[in-house]
Protein backbone atom coordinates (compact mmCIF):
# COMPACT_ATOMS: atom_id res chain seq x y z
CA UNK A 1 0.00 0.00 0.00
CA UNK A 2 2.51 2.15 0.90
CA UNK A 3 4.60 2.06 -2.26
CA UNK A 4 1.38 2.06 -4.44
CA UNK A 5 1.17 5.94 -2.87
CA UNK A 6 4.86 6.23 -3.53
CA UNK A 7 4.35 5.78 -7.01
CA UNK A 8 1.27 7.89 -6.84
CA UNK A 9 3.13 10.68 -5.72
CA UNK A 10 6.08 10.31 -8.29
CA UNK A 11 3.38 10.45 -11.41
CA UNK A 12 1.73 13.58 -10.14
CA UNK A 13 5.35 15.09 -9.06
CA UNK A 14 6.53 14.11 -12.59
CA UNK A 15 3.15 15.35 -14.39
CA UNK A 16 3.79 18.80 -13.18
CA UNK A 17 6.75 19.02 -13.73
CA UNK A 18 5.75 18.02 -17.53
CA UNK A 19 2.93 20.82 -17.37
CA UNK A 20 5.26 23.40 -15.62
CA UNK A 21 8.23 22.38 -18.90
CA UNK A 22 4.58 22.67 -21.23
CA UNK A 23 4.02 26.44 -20.19
CA UNK A 24 7.22 27.74 -20.15
CA UNK A 25 8.03 26.57 -23.35
CA UNK A 26 4.76 27.77 -25.03
CA UNK A 27 5.21 31.62 -23.35
CA UNK A 28 8.33 31.20 -24.44
CA UNK A 29 7.07 30.51 -27.92
CA UNK A 30 4.52 33.24 -27.89
CA UNK A 31 6.93 35.55 -26.77
CA UNK A 32 9.27 34.78 -29.96
CA UNK A 33 6.30 34.57 -32.03
CA UNK A 34 4.89 38.09 -30.82
CA UNK A 35 8.78 39.32 -31.30
CA UNK A 36 8.81 37.87 -34.80
CA UNK A 37 5.62 39.60 -35.95
CA UNK A 38 6.80 42.77 -34.16
CA UNK A 39 10.06 42.50 -36.34
CA UNK A 40 8.12 41.57 -39.40
CA UNK A 41 6.05 44.34 -39.08
CA UNK A 42 8.82 46.68 -37.90
CA UNK A 43 10.22 46.09 -41.59
CA UNK A 44 7.30 46.87 -43.75
CA UNK A 45 7.13 49.88 -45.42
CA UNK A 46 3.76 52.04 -43.99
CA UNK A 47 1.68 53.32 -47.03
CA UNK A 48 -1.55 55.42 -46.71
CA UNK A 49 -4.40 55.30 -49.15
CA UNK A 50 -7.29 57.91 -48.89
CA UNK A 51 -10.23 57.99 -51.21
CA UNK A 52 -12.89 60.64 -51.29
CA UNK A 53 -15.81 57.97 -52.49
CA UNK A 54 -17.48 55.10 -49.62
CA UNK A 55 -15.85 51.63 -50.24
CA UNK A 56 -18.51 49.12 -51.08
CA UNK A 57 -19.40 47.37 -54.48
CA UNK A 58 -19.49 48.91 -57.92
CA UNK A 59 -17.63 51.95 -56.06
CA UNK A 60 -14.56 53.84 -57.14
CA UNK A 61 -13.66 53.45 -53.23
CA UNK A 62 -13.63 49.88 -53.55
CA UNK A 63 -11.34 49.58 -56.09
CA UNK A 64 -8.85 51.58 -53.61
CA UNK A 65 -9.30 48.26 -50.82
CA UNK A 66 -8.31 46.05 -54.10
CA UNK A 67 -5.66 48.15 -54.73
CA UNK A 68 -4.87 47.65 -50.91
CA UNK A 69 -5.29 44.05 -50.98
CA UNK A 70 -2.83 43.60 -53.99
CA UNK A 71 0.29 45.61 -52.75
CA UNK A 72 -0.30 44.11 -49.00
CA UNK A 73 -0.16 40.60 -50.57
CA UNK A 74 2.99 41.08 -52.96
CA UNK A 75 4.75 43.52 -51.30
CA UNK A 76 6.33 44.10 -47.57
CA UNK A 77 4.06 46.99 -47.53
CA UNK A 78 1.64 47.72 -44.52
CA UNK A 79 -1.38 49.64 -46.14
CA UNK A 80 -3.74 51.51 -43.88
CA UNK A 81 -7.06 53.19 -45.83
CA UNK A 82 -9.18 56.21 -45.29
CA UNK A 83 -12.52 56.64 -46.93
CA UNK A 84 -14.76 59.59 -47.36
CA UNK A 85 -12.01 62.27 -47.51
CA UNK A 86 -13.55 64.93 -49.00
CA UNK A 87 -12.63 68.51 -47.87
CA UNK A 88 -9.36 69.76 -47.80
CA UNK A 89 -9.46 70.20 -43.93
CA UNK A 90 -10.13 66.21 -43.96
CA UNK A 91 -7.20 65.66 -46.70
CA UNK A 92 -4.72 67.83 -44.43
CA UNK A 93 -5.28 65.98 -41.09
CA UNK A 94 -5.49 62.50 -42.79
CA UNK A 95 -1.94 63.15 -44.42
CA UNK A 96 -0.62 64.55 -41.29
CA UNK A 97 -1.84 61.14 -39.03
CA UNK A 98 -0.32 59.25 -42.10
CA UNK A 99 2.96 61.01 -41.28
CA UNK A 100 2.76 60.84 -38.07
CA UNK A 101 2.28 56.99 -38.14
CA UNK A 102 5.54 56.96 -40.46
CA UNK A 103 4.01 56.63 -43.54
CA UNK A 104 6.64 56.85 -46.87
CA UNK A 105 4.06 56.77 -49.07
CA UNK A 106 0.68 58.31 -49.61
CA UNK A 107 -1.93 57.69 -52.27
CA UNK A 108 -4.55 59.76 -53.24
CA UNK A 109 -7.62 57.43 -55.61
CA UNK A 110 -8.09 60.31 -57.68
CA UNK A 111 -7.07 63.89 -59.13
CA UNK A 112 -9.31 65.37 -56.30
CA UNK A 113 -5.89 65.39 -53.84
CA UNK A 114 -3.58 66.60 -56.34
CA UNK A 115 -4.39 70.34 -55.22
CA UNK A 116 -3.77 69.22 -51.31
CA UNK A 117 -0.45 67.20 -52.49
CA UNK A 118 0.90 69.74 -54.26
CA UNK A 119 0.56 71.98 -51.07
CA UNK A 120 1.97 69.75 -48.60
CA UNK A 121 4.67 67.58 -50.54
CA UNK A 122 7.02 70.22 -50.04
CA UNK A 123 6.86 70.44 -46.44
CA UNK A 124 7.44 66.52 -46.34
CA UNK A 125 9.98 65.91 -48.56
CA UNK A 126 10.93 62.22 -47.96
CA UNK A 127 7.36 61.10 -48.32
CA UNK A 128 6.46 60.05 -51.46
CA UNK A 129 2.80 61.39 -52.40
CA UNK A 130 1.50 59.79 -55.11
CA UNK A 131 -2.44 60.16 -56.91
CA UNK A 132 -4.44 57.92 -59.52
CA UNK A 133 -4.86 60.52 -61.89
CA UNK A 134 -4.26 64.22 -61.58
CA UNK A 135 -1.25 66.63 -61.58
CA UNK A 136 1.74 67.13 -59.89
CA UNK A 137 4.90 70.04 -59.25
CA UNK A 138 7.23 68.56 -56.75
CA UNK A 139 10.11 66.19 -57.32
CA UNK A 140 8.51 63.59 -54.52
CA UNK A 141 4.99 63.93 -56.07
CA UNK A 142 3.69 61.59 -58.83
CA UNK A 143 1.12 60.77 -61.11
CA UNK A 144 -0.11 57.01 -62.02
CA UNK A 145 -2.85 57.31 -64.80
CA UNK A 146 -3.46 56.01 -68.23
CA UNK A 147 -4.62 56.86 -71.81
CA UNK A 148 -6.96 54.16 -72.96
CA UNK A 149 -7.81 56.01 -75.99
CA UNK A 150 -6.67 52.59 -78.07
CA UNK A 151 -9.59 50.48 -76.39
CA UNK A 152 -11.64 53.44 -76.81
CA UNK A 153 -11.33 53.31 -80.14
CA UNK A 154 -12.37 49.68 -79.93
CA UNK A 155 -15.29 50.86 -77.88
CA UNK A 156 -16.91 53.60 -80.20
CA UNK A 157 -16.52 50.51 -83.39
CA UNK A 158 -18.70 48.72 -80.93
CA UNK A 159 -20.83 51.61 -80.73
CA UNK A 160 -21.53 52.70 -84.15
CA UNK A 161 -22.20 49.34 -85.65
CA UNK A 162 -25.29 49.33 -82.89
CA UNK A 163 -26.77 52.89 -83.05
CA UNK A 164 -29.72 53.40 -85.21
CA UNK A 165 -30.12 56.81 -84.68
CA UNK A 166 -26.58 57.87 -85.04
CA UNK A 167 -26.49 59.85 -82.23
CA UNK A 168 -24.19 58.69 -79.27
CA UNK A 169 -23.51 60.01 -76.31
CA UNK A 170 -20.91 59.81 -73.42
CA UNK A 171 -21.56 60.81 -69.96
CA UNK A 172 -18.12 61.35 -67.97
CA UNK A 173 -18.10 61.66 -64.21
CA UNK A 174 -15.76 64.51 -64.64
CA UNK A 175 -14.94 66.37 -67.85
CA UNK A 176 -11.77 65.34 -69.47
CA UNK A 177 -12.84 65.94 -73.08
CA UNK A 178 -9.71 67.55 -73.70
CA UNK A 179 -7.40 64.96 -72.39
CA UNK A 180 -9.34 61.49 -73.44
CA UNK A 181 -10.52 62.19 -76.91
CA UNK A 182 -10.75 58.31 -77.94
CA UNK A 183 -13.80 56.96 -77.94
CA UNK A 184 -15.13 60.67 -79.90
CA UNK A 185 -12.16 59.92 -82.46
CA UNK A 186 -12.97 56.54 -82.80
CA UNK A 187 -16.41 57.62 -83.57
CA UNK A 188 -15.50 59.72 -86.11
CA UNK A 189 -13.28 57.26 -87.62
CA UNK A 190 -15.74 54.90 -87.86
CA UNK A 191 -18.99 56.71 -89.14
CA UNK A 192 -17.98 60.54 -89.99
CA UNK A 193 -22.16 61.04 -90.06
CA UNK A 194 -22.24 59.95 -86.44
CA UNK A 195 -23.16 63.03 -83.99
CA UNK A 196 -21.56 62.68 -80.61
CA UNK A 197 -22.81 64.38 -76.85
CA UNK A 198 -20.58 64.55 -74.50
CA UNK A 199 -21.95 65.22 -70.94
CA UNK A 200 -20.70 65.29 -67.18
CA UNK A 201 -22.24 64.42 -64.10
CA UNK A 202 -19.21 66.12 -61.96
CA UNK A 203 -19.53 63.11 -59.43
CA UNK A 204 -18.59 59.45 -59.67
CA UNK A 205 -21.62 58.18 -57.87
CA UNK A 206 -25.05 60.64 -58.37
CA UNK A 207 -26.89 58.68 -60.33
CA UNK A 208 -30.24 60.69 -60.30
CA UNK A 209 -28.42 63.71 -61.90
CA UNK A 210 -26.78 61.22 -64.24
CA UNK A 211 -30.08 59.68 -65.37
CA UNK A 212 -31.15 63.42 -65.64
CA UNK A 213 -28.55 63.72 -68.46
CA UNK A 214 -29.99 60.20 -70.13
CA UNK A 215 -33.05 61.61 -70.54
CA UNK A 216 -31.92 64.81 -71.81
CA UNK A 217 -29.94 62.81 -74.23
CA UNK A 218 -32.50 60.27 -75.34
CA UNK A 219 -35.10 62.67 -75.94
CA UNK A 220 -32.46 64.37 -78.81
CA UNK A 221 -32.63 60.67 -80.52
CA UNK A 222 -29.33 59.06 -78.16
CA UNK A 223 -29.79 54.93 -78.42
CA UNK A 224 -26.04 54.49 -77.40
CA UNK A 225 -24.07 55.51 -74.25
CA UNK A 226 -20.89 55.02 -73.52
CA UNK A 227 -21.81 55.63 -69.11
CA UNK A 228 -18.24 55.82 -67.62
CA UNK A 229 -19.28 56.55 -64.04
CA UNK A 230 -18.87 54.32 -60.80
CA UNK A 231 -21.91 54.01 -58.82
CA UNK A 232 -24.34 56.14 -61.11
CA UNK A 233 -23.63 53.08 -63.65
CA UNK A 234 -26.34 50.30 -62.33
CA UNK A 235 -28.89 53.61 -62.45
CA UNK A 236 -28.34 54.04 -66.28
CA UNK A 237 -28.68 50.67 -67.18
CA UNK A 238 -31.79 50.70 -65.04
CA UNK A 239 -33.12 53.49 -67.38
CA UNK A 240 -31.26 52.10 -70.81
CA UNK A 241 -33.82 48.82 -70.07
CA UNK A 242 -36.84 50.98 -69.75
CA UNK A 243 -35.79 53.24 -72.60
CA UNK A 244 -34.65 50.56 -74.90
CA UNK A 245 -31.25 52.44 -74.98
CA UNK A 246 -27.80 50.68 -75.27
CA UNK A 247 -25.42 51.18 -73.25
CA UNK A 248 -21.10 50.77 -73.15
CA UNK A 249 -20.42 49.82 -69.11
CA UNK A 250 -17.64 50.93 -67.27
CA UNK A 251 -14.55 49.64 -64.95
CA UNK A 252 -16.20 46.10 -64.72
CA UNK A 253 -17.91 43.97 -66.91
CA UNK A 254 -21.45 45.50 -66.61
CA UNK A 255 -23.30 43.13 -68.48
CA UNK A 256 -24.49 41.23 -65.71
CA UNK A 257 -27.39 44.72 -65.03
CA UNK A 258 -28.70 44.15 -68.45
CA UNK A 259 -27.92 41.97 -70.94
CA UNK A 260 -29.73 42.82 -73.44
CA UNK A 261 -28.50 46.43 -72.89
CA UNK A 262 -24.54 46.40 -72.43
CA UNK A 263 -22.97 46.10 -75.36
CA UNK A 264 -19.66 45.68 -74.04
CA UNK A 265 -17.68 47.01 -70.61
CA UNK A 266 -14.40 49.28 -71.30
CA UNK A 267 -13.12 47.30 -68.32
CA UNK A 268 -10.19 49.68 -65.39
CA UNK A 269 -8.51 47.28 -62.90
CA UNK A 270 -7.16 50.08 -60.79
CA UNK A 271 -6.31 47.99 -58.59
CA UNK A 272 -3.39 47.31 -60.98
CA UNK A 273 -1.60 50.80 -60.73
CA UNK A 274 -1.21 50.40 -56.82
CA UNK A 275 0.89 47.21 -57.95
CA UNK A 276 2.91 49.74 -60.66
CA UNK A 277 3.39 51.95 -57.96
CA UNK A 278 5.14 49.60 -54.91
CA UNK A 279 7.26 47.78 -58.08
CA UNK A 280 8.72 51.71 -58.88
CA UNK A 281 8.84 52.31 -55.10
CA UNK A 282 11.16 49.25 -54.18
CA UNK A 283 12.64 49.20 -57.66
CA UNK A 284 16.34 50.39 -57.68
CA UNK A 285 15.31 54.70 -59.06
CA UNK A 286 12.34 54.57 -57.08
CA UNK A 287 8.89 56.15 -58.01
CA UNK A 288 9.94 58.80 -60.18
CA UNK A 289 8.41 62.53 -60.33
CA UNK A 290 6.04 63.50 -62.65
CA UNK A 291 3.41 61.66 -64.69
CA UNK A 292 3.52 57.83 -64.91
CA UNK A 293 1.78 56.58 -68.01
CA UNK A 294 0.68 53.14 -67.65
CA UNK A 295 -0.90 50.94 -70.53
CA UNK A 296 -2.51 47.62 -71.50
CA UNK A 297 0.96 45.66 -70.40
CA UNK A 298 -0.09 46.78 -67.00
CA UNK A 299 -3.08 45.28 -66.65
CA UNK A 300 -5.22 48.05 -65.92
CA UNK A 301 -7.91 48.18 -68.93
CA UNK A 302 -9.36 45.80 -71.89
CA UNK A 303 -12.66 45.36 -73.32
CA UNK A 304 -15.15 43.05 -71.99
CA UNK A 305 -17.18 40.18 -73.90
CA UNK A 306 -19.37 41.71 -76.41
CA UNK A 307 -23.29 41.17 -75.88
CA UNK A 308 -25.54 38.96 -77.48
CA UNK A 309 -26.55 41.67 -79.78
CA UNK A 310 -23.44 40.81 -82.20
CA UNK A 311 -23.20 38.80 -84.74
CA UNK A 312 -20.28 36.45 -84.70
CA UNK A 313 -19.22 38.37 -88.41
CA UNK A 314 -19.04 41.84 -86.00
CA UNK A 315 -17.37 40.28 -83.21
CA UNK A 316 -14.72 38.97 -85.50
CA UNK A 317 -14.59 42.17 -87.42
CA UNK A 318 -14.22 44.08 -84.02
CA UNK A 319 -11.24 41.71 -83.05
CA UNK A 320 -9.20 42.70 -85.70
CA UNK A 321 -10.00 46.15 -85.86
CA UNK A 322 -8.27 46.24 -82.31
CA UNK A 323 -5.57 43.96 -83.51
CA UNK A 324 -4.73 46.50 -85.98
CA UNK A 325 -5.20 49.65 -83.40
CA UNK A 326 -2.53 47.50 -81.59
CA UNK A 327 -0.14 47.47 -83.96
CA UNK A 328 -0.35 50.86 -84.69
CA UNK A 329 -1.50 50.18 -88.13
CA UNK A 330 -4.41 52.61 -87.93
CA UNK A 331 -4.39 56.51 -86.42
CA UNK A 332 -7.40 58.27 -85.50
CA UNK A 333 -5.76 61.86 -84.64
CA UNK A 334 -7.66 64.29 -87.05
Amino acid sequence: MQQSNQLKIILVTALIIALTFLGILLFKTKGILHNATAVSQAKKTKVTIMTSDVVEDQSWGSLAYKGKLKIEDQFPVSAELFSEIQTENQMKETVATAITKGSKVIIGHGREFSDVFTKMAPEHPDVHFVTIHGTSKHSNQAVYTFNQQKIEYAAALAAVLKTKSNKVALIDAYNVRKELGGFEKGLSHYKPEVTFYYRTVNSRDDGEKAVELMKELTDKGVDVIFSKGNAYNRDIIDYAKEKNVLVIGYLDDQAYMGEKQVLTSVLNDVSQAYVAIMKDFFSKDGIPSGTVMLNEQDGVYKLAPFGPMYTEEEKQYIRSEINKINRSDLSFEQ
